[in-house]
């Protein structure tokens, strides 16, 4: 829902974000969790009949040894018995927590929106929960919770990590939720590098709002015996702590760099191969021998970090949401070499980067990981090489216009001289992704996958796809964007 409202931000009207965080705060767990989404109805019978035979597991397993317990546990399950149809809320991703201090640090700092509106929006207890005000505050104390430890000490073992799966596994706290969807990292590139600095920047840039809507973010904090112990306080009476929390999860990013020689590349990528069956083995090597896509360096960003801090090597399409997310207008040589690293990343061919023509950018590529990565994605194929998911389309065609914008003028020309050859590549990298999604016939869908056969490579349906996503509506965007610049 969060990311939704992010990318229709050009489309929707400026009071349409109101309606997103009402929705979120009034779903917040009891630690100001953000909810990331709904079981209803035959979903909602599963889960609650999954939690009563595991109460019911947990009566017969006390009632001769403790009594009190087992009878607690009985309670609990008769409880559920009521409305096995209740809606049930999901609270295990990470992710959510992240985002919605974006999508309400955009919406208090757009000056179409009065102040008086904003106002009105945020004291508003209609809900039922008390005033939005005072669960926004919750919400942001989480996330200063979540970041305070490498806020203070900014190694890699503080970074926000997943809790065990089991004893050898991690469970997955962002969108790739499929068991194998972080190639069981236990720190996730997007949360740590992404989402957790621009959630500690919105913070600021709330507190700044607050004041203008006529709040007082300090008192507020200070006055609730629940937040004053929290580090949100912390952030907001110590401002040089602050701007150090910022400047240190900026700084995240380079435990995940991965880069690779030519030598390297070839090896790896031909041990992958190898372990392909023949006829897809044969495609590849002739998409190799095609494009000389293995004959220079490769840089990327790995999808998260092992249990030890070691990047876990699969190159895949997340900093399409530091793309979309980061001002375009920021065109220093650091950002600009930033940028231009992770599209060549998206662009460069598969099986050395994502790029499949006339399929899409693939969504991974574990060429570079351990066989027991190869394993994991071919028993779980949702997040692996073998599929594309609009979400990372349109978040990839969003993030190239937001580079293109962010460096050209009204009339579509570079801002110096210095910038035609960024702009040009940008374009052409959009109009690339654009092209190829186009030719599979199968954008519309959640995502979809490919078949090998006669030497030829065939976009098909992915099997457990969706038609209709809340993820499809932002096609809208994606069309008004491009069609502002002349794309589509």
């Amino acid at each position: 829902m969060m990311m939704t409202s992010l990318m229709m931000q050009p489309i929707w009207t400026d009071a349409m974000p109101e309606f997103v965080i009402a929705s979120a705060l009034r779903k917040l767990g009891p630690e100001g969790d953000v909810s990331h989404e709904e079981a209803l109805g035959g979903q909602a019978i599963r889960e609650n009949s999954s939690e009563y035979n595991a109460h019911m597991s947990e009566y017969f397993r006390l009632r001769q040894r403790d009594r009190a317990a087992a009878d607690t546990a009985l309670r609990n399950a008769r409880a559920l018995l009521v409305d096995l149809q209740k809606v049930r809320e999901n609270y295990h991703m990470r992710d959510d927590e992240f985002q919605l201090p974006v999508v309400v640090a955009r919406y208090l700092t757009n000056p179409a929106v009065s102040s008086t509106r904003k106002h009105a929006f945020l004291v508003d207890s209609s809900d039922g929960h008390g005033p939005r005000i005072g669960l926004l505050l919750r919400e942001l104390a989480l996330v200063a919770t979540l970041a305070a430890p490498y806020a203070r000490d900014p190694v890699v073992q503080n970074l926000v990590a997943s809790p065990r799966l089991d004893a050898t596994h991690w469970r997955s706290i962002s969108w790739r939720d499929s068991n194998a969807g972080y190639a069981n990292g236990r720190f996730e590139m997007d949360i740590n590098a992404i989402w957790a600095p621009r959630a500690l920047e919105s913070i600021s840039q709330i507190v700044t709002a607050l004041h203008t809507a006529g709040f007082d973010p300090h008192e507020l904090v200070a006055a609730s015996p629940s937040l004053t112990k929290t580090p949100l306080r912390d952030l907001l009476f110590d401002p040089a702590f602050f701007q150090r929390a910022i400047q240190n999860w900026h700084g995240a990013m380079r435990h995940f760099i991965v880069s690779l020689t030519p030598p390297e590349i070839q090896t790896k990528v031909a041990a992958k191969l190898q372990w392909l069956p023949a006829e897809e083995r044969a495609y590849w090597q002739g998409v190799l021998r095609a494009t000389d896509a293995d004959k220079s360096p490769l840089e990327f960003i790995a999808i998260s970090l092992d249990s030890a801090g070691r990047p876990i090597p699969v190159v895949n399409t997340d900093p399409a949401t530091w793309l979309f997310l980061r001002d375009g207008r920021d065109t220093s040589s650091t950002a600009l070499a930033e940028v231009t690293r992770d599209v060549r990343d998206i662009l460069r061919p598969y099986p050395v980067g994502l790029f499949v023509g006339r399929l899409g950018p693939l969504v991974a590529n574990d060429a570079y990981a351990p066989p027991s990565v190869w394993e994991a994605f071919r028993r779980d194929t949702y997040h692996s090489p073998r599929v594309v998911w609009g979400r990372e389309v349109n978040l990839i065609l969003l993030g190239l216009a937001n580079q293109i914008s962010g460096a050209t003028d009204n009339a579509g020309r570079p801002l110096s001289p210095g910038l035609a050859s960024y702009v040009t590549e940008m374009r052409d990298a959009l109009r690339q992704v654009n092209a190829a999604v186009e030719a599979s016939g199968l954008k519309h869908n959640e995502l979809w996958s490919y078949e090998i056969s006669g030497g030829a490579l065939r976009p098909i349906r992915y099997g457990a796809s969706t038609d209709v996503q809340l993820w499809n509506v932002t096609d809208l965007a994606v069309q008004f964007v491009l069609k502002k610049l002349g794309v589509y």
